[in-house]
């Protein structure tokens, strides 16, 4: 009978070690200034916290760059694959497994300066001939939830700052932090817009696909939580703060 047992163990023991060992597709886009590319060179705040989880977890797997829109099908579709940072809502809530949060943010509504555009409801926005969004956004998503047909999907937000510049769009759905630093990599002056309406304020999670195991979600939440402690991720969040002009955690005092 112990034999059985000690059998029944290993088998449990050595299936739980197998999905620990499981490899991983880490996934992200290029989305400044939480996580972008700087000179062909993968940055950012979110970028240095999954990387320090990965170390103390003795993760080794590369951190890739796909457009929005092919990392979150393949987050929806495969296994193993973990994308960051994505917006936890509640219709995400059981379509993926959460670490986290990395950040908040707040989804806005801006328009150029001197636009005359006013946004005092929703309704009002509907007005507008034209909105950008990026394609398979959560804002984009919350926007036509709310009825919205006036949406102009693009697969990059530098173009939405061009085009806002350009007066091709009448609104953009953006959020902050992050403006300022899109616009100066698309050399657009972000001086030129405005916040015209505030839509939510929402965290940033890293998401892990469905067919993930648990346990493997378990181990970078833990890890997580000992960064958290340890001080290492408020480290982190400040450093990128003094670095960068458009800070990526306005929540966060010295």
């Amino acid at each position: 009978m112990k034999k059985v047992f000690f059998i029944i163990a290993a088998i449990f023991f050595l299936g739980s070690q197998s999905s620990l060992c499981e490899e991983l597709t880490i996934l992200t886009e290029n989305l400044p200034p939480l996580n972008y590319m700087d000179k062909g060179v993968l940055v950012g705040p979110s970028v240095e916290i999954v990387r320090a989880i990965q170390k103390k977890i003795g993760s080794q797997e590369p951190i890739q760059v796909y457009p929005w829109s092919r990392a979150y099908k393949m987050a929806e579709k495969e296994k193993n694959v973990v994308l960051f940072g994505m917006t936890y809502t509640k219709i995400r809530q059981d379509k993926f497994k959460w670490v986290g949060p990395l950040a908040i943010k707040r989804d806005i509504l801006v328009a150029k300066q001197d636009s005359g555009i006013t946004i005092e409801s929703l309704e009002d926005a509907k007005k507008v001939k034209s909105i950008g969004i990026l394609l398979d956004d959560t804002r984009g998503r919350l926007l036509a939830s709310h009825g919205f047909t006036n949406l102009e999907p693009v697969s990059d937000e530098q173009l939405n700052a061009k085009k806002l510049a350009l007066g091709r769009i009448d609104l953009w759905a953006y959020k902050i932090p992050g403006l300022r630093t899109v616009c100066d990599l698309a050399g657009v002056d972000h001086k030129q817009f405005k916040e015209v309406y505030h839509l939510r304020e929402i965290e940033l999670m890293i998401a892990f696909s469905k067919m993930t195991p648990d346990a493997i979600v378990e181990k970078w939440q833990n890890a997580f939580n000992e960064l958290t402690a340890d001080g290492t991720i408020l480290q982190i969040q400040k450093k990128w703060n003094m670095k960068l002009e458009d800070d990526p955690f306005p929540e966060i005092s010295d």
